[in-house]
């Protein structure tokens, strides 16, 4: 998973008129993007960052060998500092990449006389150490752990012989400057989708050595955007295009696209070197009213659509033909972002599974989705997201169905009959959940529990989920890739999201289906297992989907929503 959804401040004092966007009679040479960032991000280390506000920075300044496709549909992974796909061997075991020759992390301090040098396959092997290293506390250790030979091995001699990273990994191994082998403990399908996630970018040694703590806000890369040292507190981030940038170019489209309607005009940037922009300036704006109106006011080109927008945007359930008129445009995401609250399953009381039960029968979805989607979405029973390979539409979830005598029926079971005996559960959320909290409170307390709403800035949200600090949390997740192994898979995960399964079964049915090469059919049924398990376990409470849309302002071109490729603005224009 993924991902619980950054400065040169005294430049932008100085230069800031020229930063916002001009009236189209006015000359502007240099192109600047405006987006609004919802949270003062804590740092920029794609081995440790898990929010998905840091990595869609990280992703601008840092690449991987692989990417998501631009704009082909159903989503595609593509090389991007790989040459080609890698070849893997017969046992599925092997995978071995060349990397493309003549790329260059951008020039930076920590560099002999400054000047950025070419990357090299023993800088992925360091950054996948990095990984592995336990000073370094990555989260994402606990995923490769298991599918990376000797990654454990490593790990253990790193304890005794702290940041000496001559130490080999019998799984990822620079045969030359250009060639770059993992071995794999077992046939995985998820492999290559890790690949394409921030936390397997390229990192250099010299950036982590040179900056030592502070690395995290000195970003280094090879990526399309450079940044300069950065503050939380700040309320810009400025990236800026790197002049040295090799020459990389907007996927092309050809006549023979069967969904060419759809990419008409994406076919005038067809070819053409990438990024687009010269400037991206992200603007941290906490709350949701202020990034509605600096978008209205044309102060940001684009703006993900939540709920408290609703109103505005829709009309009789119908894009608001006022804002039609003012240019804006309303894109569909067709992203695995799903809503929930998710219990700690862990910890007591949430550990008795006829207490979640109960919770999740309490909950009227329906009445909810009218309160605060506009009644538009629906209502979901699946932990599959509907766009994800292994979703069902057939699929019922009978603790989603809303039935408050059989709710205080469970808590009984649950030995709390009428909440007695249950301590006051705790709901942690972001700032902008508040009114849907104090929803879900008004429907426990008719089966006698009683909710302490505890609101926190983001980073404190994401701490306390990553400390397993919590009794419930009320998030939103986009999932890593679109296949439902990412969902299972964030299941299983102590260390990540508001929802961990701790079950036997459950193990056993993620390793059969998810870490061998399967025919569809195969596939398909393992996932409906798992997602049936999944259902009767009952690590949260999946709140009704709400249509997941970014609306984007008349002069940006070439947009294409891709929720997993999180360098994307590097194919957007602006007139």
């Amino acid at each position: 998973m993924k991902r619980v959804t950054i400065i040169l401040i005294s430049l932008a004092l100085v230069l800031g008129i020229k930063f916002w966007p001009k009236k189209a009679s006015q000359s502007n040479t240099e192109k600047v993007l405006h987006l609004a960032m919802e949270t003062r991000i804590q740092g920029l280390d794609p081995a440790v960052s898990t929010s998905t506000y840091e990595t869609r920075v990280i992703a601008k300044v840092y690449e991987g060998l692989l990417e998501y496709h631009y704009w082909k549909r159903p989503f595609e992974l593509t090389t991007n500092l790989a040459v080609a796909m890698p070849i893997i061997s017969e046992d599925g075991l092997t995978y071995t990449f060349t990397l493309k020759p003549g790329v260059y992390f951008q020039d930076n301090a920590c560099f002999p006389n400054g000047q950025g040098r070419e990357i090299t396959a023993k800088d992925f092997v360091y950054s996948f150490k990095r990984i592995a290293d336990p000073a370094v506390q990555s989260p994402y250790f606990s995923e490769l752990e298991p599918i990376i030979k000797g990654m454990d091995a490593f790990r253990t001699q790193l304890q005794q012989h702290k940041g000496d990273y001559s130490i080999p990994i019998e799984g990822v191994q620079a045969l030359d400057n250009y060639t770059l082998q993992f071995t794999l403990t077992k046939p995985s399908t998820l492999f290559l989708h890790f690949l394409a996630q921030p936390f397997a970018y390229v990192v250099p040694s010299e950036a982590v050595a040179y900056y030592g703590a502070d690395f995290v806000n000195h970003p280094v890369g090879t990526g399309p955007f450079t940044l300069g040292q950065f503050s939380p507190q700040d309320n810009k981030i400025i990236l800026a295009k790197n002049k040295h940038f090799r020459d990389k170019f907007f996927p092309t489209v050809t006549a023979e696209e069967p969904d060419l309607a759809d990419l008409a005009d994406l076919a005038e940037a067809s070819g053409k070197k990438v990024p687009f922009v010269d400037t991206i300036i992200y603007h941290t704006l906490l709350e949701t009213q202020p990034r509605w109106l600096q978008f209205k006011e044309k102060k940001i080109d684009c703006l993900d659509l939540v709920s408290e927008y609703f109103p505005d945007v829709f009309k009789n359930k119908q894009f608001n033909p006022t804002l039609h008129q003012a240019g804006i445009k309303f894109l569909a995401k067709n992203g695995g972002l799903v809503g929930y609250i998710g219990f700690n399953c862990c910890q007591k009381p949430l550990d008795n599974i006829k207490l979640r039960q109960a919770i999740s029968l309490a909950f009227d979805r329906a009445a909810f989705k009218k309160t605060f989607r506009e009644d538009l979405g629906e209502i979901v029973h699946s932990f599959i997201p509907s766009s994800f390979v292994g979703y069902s539409e057939t699929f019922t979830n009978p603790y989603a169905i809303y039935d408050i005598e059989k709710a205080k029926q469970y808590l009984a079971e649950a030995g709390y009959p009428g909440g007695q005996g249950l301590p006051i559960l705790t709901v942690i959320c972001s700032n902008n959940n508040k009114n849907q909290l104090d929803f879900f409170d008004q429907y426990m307390r008719k089966i006698g529990i009683k909710v302490e709403i505890q609101p926190c800035i983001f980073s404190e949200l994401v701490d306390k989920l990553h400390k397993k600090n919590y009794m419930l949390a009320a998030i939103s997740e986009q999932f890593d890739y679109p296949d439902a192994s990412a969902v299972f898979n964030l299941l299983r995960n102590p260390y990540r999201g508001g929802m961990t399964i701790r079950d036997q079964k459950f193990n056993q049915l993620y390793d059969k289906y998810t870490q061998k090469m399967l025919d569809p059919a195969e596939k398909a049924s393992g996932y409906a297992q798992l997602n049936a398990l999944a259902t009767e376990l009952t690590p949260a409470l999946l709140l009704p989907s709400f249509p997941s849309y970014v609306l984007i302002n008349k002069r940006v071109k070439y947009y294409r929503p891709c929720p997993y490729n999180f360098g994307m603005e590097q194919y957007v224009d602006v007139a």
